[in-house]
């Protein structure tokens, strides 16, 4: 049985639940606050990506306790991003080692794949690429701060080199040329090439008490089709499963996955609505070219647009008509219903008026600095947004809803 963290996941929880449930592994989701109060059984922990502090605020001290608690006792515990720094010295303290900070902000804004040299040494990694180098998908990764002494913990994978597909920020990096980068070095000191992650660490391993602990800040559940050659992570997965649970299929590769390919099983009038309100919002600002298409399952975005939200409750609204309307769920949507709706059609037209300001704003930023303040662009985004790093806002309580029924 695996256990899955879901608190403050968003649509890296879904990717997880969408990597699990092709496994066949039987497994269950819980919040930070089930864990407080009834602790963890099974073979595994696992914690998607988000925000690391929220999560542990999600857990409190009981619930860290109850996965220290787990992990001593013989559990295994395989976090991702977040869920990686959810477990460094200054959060669960399963690693000694600590995240290391990003001096330039631009660095950290890292997404697709990066080619990552694999040890040949260790049993958690698959024999087809031990010692060998994988494309492996990162989305905004963190870092680990690795000690001169790395003592008893393994590193079983570092970045060497950008993959074909990596975008810094929303430039592809494949289309700068060499001598540009250079220039743009020396004439005004940016530096586009993500070379801060250069030799770093990717994902390590270690042991706590009796149980045993992967970090990983490549995200191994990122579905196929991401990238071709990008099933490299879809294996490891796949191995790491079978080695810590016992069991898992044959995989090459983690199916593609496409929200709106989901099957609707939940024909709710609110939800579908809502759905095609939402999808009315991407296709607007696709059009006016603050988002674009990454992969099947990702929208790009350019700096400032807060893509990682209208993703994320693209995955929500879509898995949550994709669900079994049971009598737990329909009586928790009873609940919320009308509060839903009317939150969601406040968010609407509040989008909808931000994205064509926003694209009037870039309009007017060479022929009339300052005719629409950006101070007013960023309090509207606040309010439907939150932070760029913690979320918030009207979008983050009709997600809470949404997962809720998850």
């Amino acid at each position: 049985m695996i256990a899955i963290l879901w608190d403050a996941s968003h649509i890296w929880g879904y990717l997880l639940l969408h990597a699990v449930r092709s496994t066949g592994i039987p497994f269950r989701v819980l919040k930070g606050l089930d864990i407080a109060q009834t602790g963890l059984s099974g073979k595994m922990l696992m914690v998607p990506g988000g925000s690391a502090r929220r999560k542990a605020e999600a857990l409190g001290p009981s619930g860290a306790e109850a996965v220290r608690r787990f992990v001593k006792n013989g559990g295994f515990y395989v976090g991702f991003c977040g869920g990686a720094g959810l477990a460094l010295a200054d959060g669960l303290g399963l690693c000694p080692w600590n995240r290391d900070g990003m001096p330039d902000r631009l660095q950290h804004l890292v997404s697709g794949h990066l080619s990552c040299e694999l040890s040949e040494s260790s049993g958690l990694v698959p024999p087809s690429l031990a010692g060998k180098n994988a494309l492996l998908p990162v989305w905004w990764p963190g870092r680990f701060c690795e000690p001169d002494e790395p003592g008893p913990v393994q590193v079983l994978a570092r970045y060497r080199a950008p993959g074909p597909d990596l975008y810094v920020a929303d430039m592809p990096f494949s289309s700068m040329p060499a001598d540009i980068l250079s220039e743009w070095d020396a004439m005004y000191g940016v530096r586009l090439r993500p070379s801060i992650l250069d030799g770093r660490p990717c994902a390590v391993t270690g042991e706590y008490g009796r149980g045993q602990w992967l970090l990983s800040y490549s995200h191994l559940e990122t579905p196929s089709g991401a990238f071709p050659g990008s099933e490299h992570a879809g294996i490891w997965l796949a191995h790491i499963l079978r080695c810590w649970c016992g069991a898992a299929p044959d995989l090459n590769r983690l199916p593609p996955l496409d929200f709106h390919d989901l099957p609707v099983q939940w024909e709710d009038d609110v939800l579908l609505a809502s759905r095609a309100s939402l999808d009315s919002l991407l296709s607007l600002a696709r059009e006016l070219g603050l988002l674009f298409p990454r992969n099947s399952w990702l929208l790009g975005w350019r700096s400032g647009v807060p893509g990682a939200q209208f993703n994320s409750l693209n995955a929500a609204i879509s898995t949550t008509l994709s669900l079994a309307p049971d009598k737990r769920r329909l009586r928790l949507w009873n609940e919320r219903r009308r509060d839903f709706e009317e939150a969601f059609s406040l968010f609407f037209q509040g989008a909808r008026s931000w994205l064509l300001a926003r694209r009037l704003a870039d309009t007017l930023a060479d022929s009339a600095p300052g005719m629409l303040p950006k101070e007013l662009l960023v309090d509207q985004r606040r309010a439907l947004f939150g932070s760029p790093m913690f979320g918030g806002g009207l979008s983050e309580q009709l997600l809470n809803t949404l997962e809720e029924l998850v």
